[in-house]
């Protein structure tokens, strides 16, 4: 009887490992890794810098009026999106939110003063990428909002006001590195294209429309980011070589 006992427990004592390598233990002189997978949802925040021009066009002589002026600023805001993984191709789509410092101001009509300032800025895209481990470049495009507005003065006194929404495209690229399984840092280039908006410049206090301003705007940003992903493959555990 003692004799099975002691068998029966030198059989349990050799399976102990293999059961707890299979549940995942890393067995005493051999390494584990968890491969990085860059598939899951994720959100995150960002802060940049934006530098662009604005034209506007009132119908009038172009030498009575000069509506080309440089607009520049910071953005800053959250963004929310879901990354799929095949091999070493990445494809996702991304929801973002920025309020905005973007601005300029120039003179305009020999002593009027035309300011343009962009209160936020609202973009959807669709992104492709290479995943190289923890490392991931892609190129991203699509579909870009912004609110835009217009406000001439003259020595300083509010005349005239207008703005829109305007609704435009959005196309850049980025590297993103994977700092943990969870946590991402990325760095991202984005050329924003906001053309056609209209801008009804009213006399300011609620006054009756005075011109009609059409508005472009084009504005290059670097942002800077961090995301907290979720899901993926990441319990997932294999061997070193």
């Amino acid at each position: 009887m003692r004799k099975v006992a002691f068998v029966a427990g030198v059989a349990a004592l050799i399976g102990m490992p293999a059961i707890a390598m299979a549940d995942g233990y890393n067995a005493p002189g051999r390494a584990y890794e968890r491969p990085f997978s860059w598939t899951g949802f994720y959100i995150g925040g960002h802060a940049g810098l934006a530098t662009g021009d604005t034209q506007g066009d009132l119908g009038l002589p172009a030498n009575l009026l000069n509506t080309d002026y440089s607009l520049n600023g910071g953005l800053f805001g959250g963004q929310v999106g879901f990354n799929l993984q095949t091999g070493p191709a990445v494809f996702g789509i991304e929801g973002s939110f920025s309020g905005s410092t973007v601005q300029g101001n120039t003179t305009c009509v020999i002593i009027l003063e035309c300011k343009r300032d962009v209160d936020w800025v609202a973009t959807v895209t669709g992104r492709v990428g290479y995943g190289m481990g923890r490392s991931l470049l892609y190129g991203m495009g699509g579909v870009a909002w912004a609110d835009v507005n217009t406000n001439v003065s003259i020595v300083g006194v509010p005349l005239l006001s207008g703005s829109d929404t305007h609704v435009g495209w959005v196309a850049g690229f980025g590297f993103e590195h994977a700092l943990s399984h969870a946590v991402t840092f990325r760095v991202e280039y984005a050329h924003i294209d906001l053309s056609g908006g209209e801008h009804d410049l009213a006399i300011v206090g609620g006054g009756p429309v005075v011109v009609r301003d059409n508005v472009d705007v084009k504005m290059d940003t670097i942002r800077l980011g961090v995301n907290l992903k979720f899901g993926g493959r990441d319990d997932v555990r294999v061997p070193l070589k």
